[in-house]
């Protein structure tokens, strides 16, 4: 199959296909039925992960990016991404960028928010200020002035007029009458000062007067300019949103919750830059902006602000930068290092030295091999800048008196705006950016989309080879249980019929010895042959009751014993198979939302319990030792009949020791007998047995069996994702 690039639908409904065919193949049902199972068992282990690569196939479908050659900012909170990106936008003159600063132009122009205002109206209230200081202080001082001549005129007059008192007290008659017509110098002089003290408060008066107007006037000049000030400041807010640098963050972790999509246009090349969120971001949402981001972009800018390797987090609690980089860029073909050194005052930073000093020159080559190691050949180099300087030279929409505005200030107060860009590196940035990463933007990518779809179905193989690996390993141990559990079984099995014939023999040989001793006993007291035919098969039939009991009771002990001993072997196989299991199982879940249970047929417990029960009852059908001993009896008939013929013609002597004769050979013929038809029915019954065994042996194999056949499913099916993979790869000349 060819896979259809011109169409981005076409391509991803085409990977569907291919894995639904794939898939598929195992719904065909097999006239094994233990295979059928195990079909279904493994089709619906893999149609898990078949629907997590769907899954991300579709988040590919929609985020990817055919016709837009796109650029994502990706690293740390602070590290700057946005100060980079909000620069360019100023320099490219970016669409909604010229927009924002247009509206920015418009509120300031309605409002008279610009610098030099702000300026004349701190200077006007400072002036103000002063003045009216001025005027304050010129108002107490001419105050305490007119207080104290009133004071000391009011003193003069007190002194005149306690001389005017006291000459009107001590002057003689002819003086007083004559002081009627004509006032005394005392009354002159506390006249004329009575007459100056009227012209201090007057004077006063005037003068306070004016200036406690002058004061008015100036307090509310100062009152309506300190308004207008504090007007201005309520609507720099405003300004302030509208001011480039709306999307620096303030040091916050997540300021940056959501991706922004910046498009440019540079010498007829459409590009577009993406500022991801911060990757510390622990929340599920920032988590998926960012695997968004990545998804659709074509090039990766990772943007740091250390000239050192990116560190490595604690495995057990939590992922550092380094293992995050990995993780988010493993599927990005193209993949730049941005280094974006700290420059708080360039006066310091770039004025007469170089950007990179030799000791970060160093650590950058460093930092570089580690992300080589990481990354392999998609990672492409460091590129150096100072993104803030250039920032701040860049532009002035900034709102009066602002942190950026005074930024501004001083760092110009050093350079001139186009010596402090490209100073900083950027200006090299975007030549960069035009010259070499645009180069051959199309084919880009498609080269980075077809290896984002190749790198989900090489991370779905990566994960289906863990699983078959692990379910192989699985099945390798199973079978070594099964086979030491078998070997266990066939070496308990001999040893059971070893002991039952053992406990046979034994039972014979005590029957054998019982009824002689007794016979023997009956014959030393000279009994009739009659008596001892009669004897002996009273013996015979006592013992063989007691034989019978005695066998099957061997019997009985032998069979509990083996029953015991084969099911403890199978009990420990069971659990053994259950733990290995388990252990395995989490693999077959790897990747995936969910648990999934691996079912192998561990649980062969009652079907085994049963095939014991057979093995059991089987062999008490066939073990009846009251029917081997019919055969001796008809022997013992025999025996007694041919000795009838010539017994009237012995002695007693020979009589008894032809009654012995008797009972031994009719012993003998019984006891042969009875170890024929013990060795028949061992010859009849144990291949029974072993035929129930064989079934038991067939039942530990089960769990193997399907465990070999689940990973030669799962690793046939991984093939074909190889392949569809190749295909891809061979789509895209990846």
């Amino acid at each position: 199959m060819k896979l259809n690039i011109d169409d981005p639908r076409e391509l991803y409904r085409g990977v569907n296909a291919e894995l639904d065919g794939i898939i598929g193949e195992l719904t065909a049902e097999s006239d094994d039925e233990q295979l059928s199972g195990t079909q279904r068992d493994a089709h619906s282990l893999l149609q898990e992960h078949r629907s997590n690569l769907q899954g991300q196939l579709e988040a590919l479908e929609t985020n990817a990016e055919w016709y837009t050659f796109t650029i994502a900012f990706y690293g740390e909170t602070g590290a700057g991404k946005s100060t980079i990106i909000e620069t360019l936008r100023v320099l490219l003159e970016e669409a909604s960028k010229l927009q924002d600063q247009e509206a920015f132009r418009e509120f300031q122009n309605k409002h008279d928010l610009t610098a030099e205002i702000l300026d004349e109206l701190h200077h006007e209230a400072e002036r103000l200020g002063r003045e009216l200081e001025d005027l304050r202080d010129k108002y107490e001082e001419k105050s305490a002035k007119y207080d104290q001549l009133s004071a000391e005129s009011s003193n003069k007059i007190t002194q005149f007029r306690e001389l005017v008192l006291e000459r009107k007290r001590t002057a003689p008659l002819w003086q007083k009458f004559l002081h009627l017509f004509r006032k005394t110098e005392e009354e002159l002089a506390l006249a004329r000062e009575e007459q100056q003290l009227g012209k201090i408060e007057t004077e006063n008066e005037s003068e306070l007067s004016a200036l406690n107007e002058q004061k008015t006037g100036q307090e509310s000049q100062l009152a309506e300019t300190r308004y207008k000030l504090q007007e201005f400041r309520e609507r720099l807010p405003e300004l302030e949103a509208l001011s480039d640098g709306g999307i620096i963050g303030d040091g916050r972790s997540d300021f940056t919750q959501r991706i922004q999509r910046f498009h440019f246009s540079v010498a007829g090349q459409e590009f577009a830059l993406l500022d991801v969120p911060g990757i510390e971001g622990t929340e599920r949402l920032i988590a998926e902006e960012i695997e968004k981001a990545l998804q659709a972009a074509h090039a990766v800018f990772y943007v740091t602000n250390q000239p050192a390797p990116p560190q490595t987090g604690d495995q057990e609690r939590r992922k550092g930068t380094l293992e995050k980089i990995k993780m988010h860029l493993g599927a990005s073909t193209e993949v730049w290092c941005v280094f974006n050194k700290k420059v708080i005052n360039p006066k310091y930073a770039l004025k007469d030295r170089p950007l990179i000093s030799e000791d970060e020159h160093a650590s950058l080559q460093e930092l570089e091999g580690k992300m080589e190691e990481h990354l392999g050949s998609y990672f492409q180099g460091v590129r150096p800048l100072t993104a803030l300087p250039a920032f701040l030279a860049v532009t002035d929409h900034f709102a009066p008196d602002s942190q950026n505005a005074r930024r501004r200030k001083k760092a110009l107060s050093e350079f001139e705006a186009g010596q402090l860009i490209e100073l900083s590196g950027v200006e090299a940035f975007i030549r960069f950016i035009q010259y070499s990463l645009l180069e051959d933007s199309q084919q880009k990518i498609q080269r980075a989309n077809l290896f984002k779809v190749k790198d989900a179905l090489d991370k779905t193989a990566v994960v289906l080879d863990q699983v078959g690996e692990g379910i192989s390993e699985l099945a390798a141990n199973l079978r070594l249980g099964e086979q030491s559990s078998k070997k266990q079984i066939r070496s308990g099995f001999s040893s059971f019929r070893k002991r039952l014939e053992s406990s046979a023999e034994t039972s014979i040989d005590r029957f054998s010895s019982d009824v002689l001793n007794e016979v023997y006993s009956e014959i030393d007291d000279d009994i009739s042959n009659d008596a001892f035919k009669t004897k002996l098969e009273q013996l015979i039939e006592t013992h063989q009751e007691r034989l019978s009991e005695r066998l099957k009771k061997a019997m009985a002990q032998q069979i509990v014993r083996f029953e015991k001993e084969t099911g403890n072997i199978v009990k420990r196989f069971e659990d053994k198979s259950r733990e290995l299991t388990d252990i395995y199982t989490t693999i077959a879940s790897a990747d995936i939302d969910r648990d999934f249970n691996l079912k192998l047929d561990i649980d062969n417990g009652l079907r085994l319990t049963n095939l014991l029960s057979v093995i059991v009852g089987g062999a008490l059908l066939w073990w009846n030792p009251a029917g081997w001993l019919v055969i001796g009896m008809g022997a013992a008939s025999i025996a007694i009949g041919a000795y009838k013929a010539v017994r009237g013609f012995l002695s007693s002597s020979y009589k008894k020791a032809q009654q012995r004769k008797a009972a031994d050979e009719n012993l003998g013929n019984i006891i042969s007998q009875l170890r024929e038809s013990l060795e028949e029915s061992l010859e009849q019954g144990l291949p029974e047995m072993e035929k129930t065994i064989t079934e038991i042996e067939q039942a530990l194999a089960r769990p193997a069996n399907k465990a070999r056949a689940h990973a030669d499913l799962i690793n046939q099916t991984n093939t074909k994702i190889k392949t569809l993979s190749g295909m891809v790869e061979a789509t895209g000349a990846l």
